[in-house]
C-alpha cells in the first residue's frame, strides 16, 4: 500500500523538546501512501493553520531547526519518508534502466533499508486510534442535534473525523500484519484492500479541502496574511502529490515494463512531497523557535 504523508489526521508528536512546547502542526495528524503496495508512508490528513505574527522575530539558526526538527514525531516522520522515497528511487532506476545496475550496487540492501524505514515509520504512527475513534463518537453522541437537523450527520468535520478512524485503523491493522501478527490469508487481503483505500480517500479529502482553503484564501486576498497563503499553497502542492502517488496502487497494469514505470514515478512524486513537507515544518520550526527565544 502507499500517502501521507499526510498528507489529515494523526497527532504524531505529543511531546514537549528541549525548546519549548511543539506547534499544532509539528505534532499534526499526518498520514498517507506512496506508490509502493506494501510499504506505508505517511497518510496526510490535516491542512496546515497558519497564524501570523507581526512582531520582529530573532534570526533562527538552520542548525536549531534541525535539532527541533529531528526532536518531533513529525520531524522524524517527513525525514525518514524523503530518505525512503529517494532510496525507492535508486532502486526503480535499476529496473527501468538496467545498464544502471553495473553502477548502483546493493539493491538488496536499498530496498531492505526502504522497507525498514517504511516499519519505523509506522511504528511512529501506532496507537493513535483510540483518539481518533473517541472524537468520532463524540460527534455521533450528539444525539439530540442530530435529530433536529439530520443535515448534521453530513457536516466536514463529522466526514474528516470518520476518514481519520478509518484510514487510522487500517493503517495499524497494516502494521500488524507486517509485524506477522496476523494470520488469517484472507484478512491479510482485506487489510491491503482497504488500507489502499482508506490512502486514497484521505489522499482526495485532504486535497479537496485545501483546494477550498485556497479559493476562500482568494476571495481575502486584500487581507489574507502572506504567510498563510504561502502555507495554503504548499498544502495544495503536496497532498496534489500525494494523490498522484497514491492513485497509482488503484491501477491495474499488466505490463511489468509500464508497472516500473509508474511505479518510479509514484516514488518521485513521493519523494517531492517529502521535500514540500519538510519545507513546511521548517517554516513553522523556525516561526515556534522564533517565537520561543
Amino acid at each position: 500500500m502507499s500517502a501521507a504523508v499526510g498528507t489529515n489526521h494523526k497527532t504524531l508528536d505529543t511531546s514537549t523538546p528541549a525548546h519549548g512546547k511543539v506547534p499544532v502542526l509539528l505534532a499534526s495528524r499526518n498520514h498517507h501512501i506512496d506508490g509502493d503496495d506494501d510499504e506505508t508512508t505517511a497518510k496526510e490528513q490535516s491542512q496546515t493553520p497558519y497564524h501570523s505574527h507581526p512582531a520582529v522575530s530573532p534570526e533562527v539558526r538552520a542548525l536549531d531547526i534541525i535539532k527541533y526538527l529531528i526532536g518531533t514525531i513529525a520531524g522524524k516522520d517527513k525525514i525518514a519518508k524523503t530518505l525512503k522515497s529517494v532510496l525507492d528511487i535508486v532502486r526503480k532506476l535499476t529496473v527501468v534502466f538496467p545498464l544502471l545496475r553495473t553502477r548502483i550496487r546493493n539493491g538488496r540492501l536499498l530496498a531492505t533499508i526502504s522497507s525498514q524505514l517504511a516499519l519505523f515509520r509506522s511504528i511512529m504512527r501506532f496507537g493513535t486510534s483510540p483518539s481518533a475513534i473517541t472524537a468520532l463518537l463524540a460527534h455521533l453522541g450528539s444525539a439530540k442535534q442530530i435529530r433536529k437537523n439530520p443535515a448534521a450527520l453530513f457536516n466536514h468535520s463529522l466526514l474528516s473525523d470518520s476518514i481519520d478512524v478509518y484510514s487510522t485503523v487500517f493503517d495499524e491493522l497494516s502494521l500488524l500484519n507486517k509485524l506477522g501478527l496476523v494470520r488469517s490469508k484472507q484478512f491479510r487481503k482485506t487489510i491491503a484492500k482497504h488500507d489502499t483505500w482508506a490512502t486514497e480517500v484521505d489522499a482526495i479529502h485532504s486535497f479537496k479541502s485545501a483546494c477550498v482553503k485556497y479559493r476562500q484564501l482568494r476571495k481575502q486576498r486584500s487581507t489574507a496574511d502572506a504567510k498563510a497563503v504561502l502555507m495554503n499553497k504548499i498544502d495544495v502542492a503536496r497532498f496534489t502529490l500525494e494523490l498522484v502517488s497514491s492513485s497509482t496502487d488503484l491501477l491495474t497494469i499488466r505490463s511489468p515494463g509500464i508497472q516500473s514505470i509508474v511505479s518510479l514515478f509514484a516514488s518521485v512524486c513521493s519523494a517531492t512531497s517529502g521535500v514540500v513537507n519538510l519545507w513546511r515544518l521548517w517554516i513553522l520550526a523556525a516561526d515556534h523557535l522564533a517565537k520561543t527565544a
